[in-house]
Parts: C-alpha cells; sequence; structure tokens
C-alpha cells in the first residue's frame, strides 16, 4: 500500500493546490495532512475548505491550536504571533470548528507494525525532533508503544532519523535520500515529511513523502509552486515582511 504523507500547509493555498495536482497523477490509497493547516500564509479558509472537500485525515498542528484558542499566542515571536491574530480573525468559524475537531495524531496499522501519524513528536505533539537526544527520546517512547515508524512534521525540514544497530539515533537530511530509501523492518524509523506550504531546509520547493508499507521504502518529493503568487497574496493581507521574505529563500 502507497501511503502519502504531507504537513504544514501554513495557509499557503498556492503550494497546496500545486500538491493536490501532482499527486492526482500518482498512485496511491491513502493520504495523510500532519497539521498546521493554517498560520502564516494568506489563504486559510481556501486551504481548510480544500482539505474538507478532499476529506483528507488530519491531526491538529501548534498554529492550528493557537488560532482557535486552544492556547495562548504569547508563546510565539511577534510576527507570528500577528499572523496568528490575523489569521483567527479570518478563519470563518465553521473551519475553526472543523480544526477544533482533530485529533492530535492518528494511529495506522500497516502490514509491517504500527504506524503513528503526529504533528511534533511521539512524545509530545509539540515537541521538536531536531537532535539527537531528541530523537532517542523518541525512540524509547515508540519502543514503549511497539511503534515501528513515527510521521512528524513542524520543523519544515525534510529527514529521516533512523534506529541504529546500538539503538542509538542516525540522521539523514533529504538532500541524501535519493529515490526509493529502503528502511529496515526491525528498526525504528521517525520520518520528518517536511512542509508543502513553508519548507526551511534551504528551497522553497515544497516536500512531501510517499511510504511503501509492503516493500518499506519511503521516498521524498520536492515540488515547485507560483512563490511569488503566494507572496503577493501575503503582501495584499498586510503580513509581516519576515514571513514573506522566508517563504522565497526557503529558511
Amino acid at each position: 500500500m502507497k501511503i502519502i504523507v504531507f504537513s504544514d500547509i501554513h495557509g499557503n493555498i498556492d503550494a497546496l493546490e500545486s500538491f493536490l495536482e501532482l499527486i492526482d497523477g500518482m498512485e496511491y490509497e491513502r493520504v495523510y495532512n500532519l497539521g498546521d493547516t493554517v498560520g502564516y500564509g494568506a489563504g486559510p479558509n481556501e486551504c481548510v475548505d480544500m482539505v474538507r472537500k478532499r476529506n483528507i485525515s488530519s491531526v491538529t498542528g501548534n498554529h492550528d491550536d493557537v488560532i482557535v484558542g486552544r492556547r495562548d499566542p504569547g508563546r510565539f515571536n511577534p510576527d507570528a504571533r500577528r499572523a496568528i491574530l490575523w489569521t483567527r480573525n479570518e478563519l470563518r468559524e465553521e473551519n475553526k470548528d472543523w480544526l477544533r475537531g482533530l485529533n492530535d495524531f492518528i494511529w495506522m496499522d500497516s502490514s509491517l507494525g504500527k504506524a503513528l501519524l503526529v504533528h511534533g513528536s511521539p512524545v509530545n505533539k509539540d515537541e521538536y525532533v531536531v537532535s539527537a537526544s531528541n530523537a532517542e527520546k523518541a525512540f524509547i517512547s515508540m519502543d514503549e508503544q511497539d511503534i515501528l515508524i513515527c510521521f512528524v512534521g513542524h520543523t519544515h525540514k525534510a529527514c529521516l532519523w533512523t534506529q541504529g544497530i546500538d539503538g542509538s539515533p542516525v540522521f539523514k537530511p533529504q538532500a541524501e535520500c535519493d529515490g526509493d530509501v529502503k528502511l529496515e523492518p526491525t528498526m525504528k524509523v521517525i520520518v520528518n515529511v517536511g512542509s508543502i506550504g513553508q519548507p526551511r531546509d534551504g528551497t522553497p520547493d515544497g516536500c512531501f513523502v510517499v511510504w511503501d508499507d509492503v516493500r518499506h521504502t519511503m521516498r521524498f518529493h520536492r515540488f515547485s509552486y507560483p512563490v511569488e503568487r503566494a507572496q503577493t497574496r501575503m503582501k495584499d493581507a498586510g503580513l509581516p515582511g519576515f514571513i514573506i521574505e522566508r517563504l522565497g529563500g526557503g529558511f
């Protein structure tokens, strides 16, 4: 079974439309969204409408939570707070209700074992897996819950964390993952699927993954979209200059 997993649309309707057009020409059985459907971008309603229309299984992200009032925006930087407050005002109530109804994680049974889909980490949905110590804690949690593979987003940086023979985490950035990456079925793996709406790994191109749970292979897909159009939407909405600029630089 081929499974598409993506994350962090962040209100970028131009990226989302390009992504959906691309996968419409691909073979797959399921598609999952790992959260932060809104936040930063100028098309929050359009993005939620599209995900709802497609009936894409989704989890909630930290930006989704703060925009619907589950947490205070004080922990976010000033530019992110401005975008959050703008999105809160812009988002229709029916779309806020949809976000409120999302779960923190999705469990999926595969032919190889149990898979977890969550925004940040199997330890905590808001934790960033950005270091070997984070990954080690995540692998311990996966061992305790008998999880073979965990899909995350949140960092906007696509990569793999695999479990070495001695149990220690091994990092592999997306740039080093060419074609179908064969995974060891006896070792845990954390897949950061990157971001389709605001990548931060040095390129503006969106990223998602396709997992073949029979062959246990992972393939990262990068795609281009009309970045300047997305930036123009953000400028017209009066969103902060820094988050507009970073969209073009992938930083």
